[in-house]
Parts: structure tokens; sequence; C-alpha cells
């Protein structure tokens, strides 16, 4: 099974001031060293803000920020985290919903037999029950039905309290592949702050969560 990564993201949910967040602010005050923006939106909208540096996007809403890294190939070495981690230690205060970080990759299996196996596997709810040692999840399942026939076409499960935190795996199938996203999130950080902290410091172990994960679809 072939693993394309096509990006990492961490997602903030709160109130956020837009036009906070510029090259500036960045670079300088936050002294991340991103360079001048390749692309931006005009300084002038102060409801939205979106920042292109080399490898690193920045969108910032009201009440959304999102910093991505596409195009990653070591999932280990993302910088999303140390970014948001800096900007919220310069912003602490900033009021925070929920914070969740998404490893956003294509699964294509080598052969069709390959393929017919793993459909099975990521469309199956025991693969995730089996996998987490869990008794309950949710799953919502998207599926082409006729008269005859069913085809299965995305599932998101979602599954709480793992370490913590929770994961939520959105599987879907495309042409000759298949799309995963696969997130990690603290929900409430307004009601328990330590959930931010559990998640931000627990990045390397929800990697080998991941790659665990990989290994078992193939197993």
């Amino acid at each position: 099974m072939r693993i394309d990564y096509n990006f990492i993201t961490l997602v903030a949910l709160g109130s956020f001031n837009p036009a906070i967040v510029s090259p500036h602010f960045l670079n300088t005050v936050c002294e991340l060293n991103l360079g001048e923006p390749v692309d931006q939106s005009p300084p002038d909208i102060p409801v939205i803000r979106h920042l292109q540096f080399q490898n690193l996007k920045f969108t910032v809403e009201m009440n959304r920020l999102e910093i991505m890294e596409p195009g990653i190939e070591n999932i280990t070495e993302t910088r999303v985290l140390k970014i948001f981690n800096v900007y919220h230690k310069k912003l602490p205060y900033t009021p925070l919903k929920a914070v969740g970080v998404n490893i956003n990759c294509d699964l294509l299996a080598e052969m069709e037999t390959k393929t017919e196996a793993l459909t099975k596997k990521v469309s199956d709810p025991s693969t995730y029950l089996d996998f987490f040692d869990t008794n309950k999840i949710n799953v919502i399942e998207s599926s082409l039905q006729t008269k005859t026939d069913k085809t299965w076409m995305s599932s998101n499960y979602n599954i709480e309290n793992v370490h913590g935190l929770t994961r939520s795996i959105n599987v879907t199938q495309k042409k000759d592949f298949f799309n995963l996203n696969y997130n990690y999130e603290a929900g409430a950080v307004d009601r328990h702050k330590p959930d931010l902290s559990l998640l931000l410091d627990g990045y390397e172990q929800f990697c080998d969560e991941f790659l665990d994960f990989m290994n078992y679809l193939e197993g």
C-alpha cells in the first residue's frame, strides 16, 4: 500500500482577530522567520485573512484559524503545532473552543485484489473497534444503493477518549485510491484547558498511532 501525504493541518475554533495575523506579526513578533508571503488576501478585508508562504498556508476567520502544511513527506516534521504554540503564547487570552490536527493522505493498493481487501477493511466498523480496542464508535456512512446492490462510498468514524482525546477518521473511495483524513481533537478546551496541552504535547504519539493504523490496514 502506498501512502501519499496531501497535507497536515491544525484547526482551531474560537474567537480570532484576522487583522492581527500579518507577515510582520508572524515573522517579527512570533519570530517564525517564514519570509515574505507568496500570496495573501487584501489587507483591507478585516474579517478574513489568507497568507501563503513557501509550503505553509494560514487562513484566519473570526471564528476559525487554520494552519496548513501541504506536500509534506515526513509527518513528524510538520511545523503546524510549533507555529500554533508560538501564536497562542503571544496571544494567550484568545478564546478557544476546540483544536484539532489532521493528517490527510491518499492510500493506493498495489493490485486489484489488494484494493478489494483494503476496501473491506476501511469500510468495516470492526476495523476501528478492534484497532482502538473499544466497544463503541459513532459511524456515518455514505453509499450508493440500487435495487440489487449497495456500493460503499465513504465513512466517518468517531472514537471518543482515545488517550484523553477524540479521534475522527474519514475515508472516501475515489476512482483508484482512497482519501483518508485522520484527526485527533481536543473538543472542549474552553471547559478543560489541560486537553490543549495533551494535544500539543502528544503529536509524536499520534503519529506513531497513525503509522500503526496504516500497518494494521495492510495486515
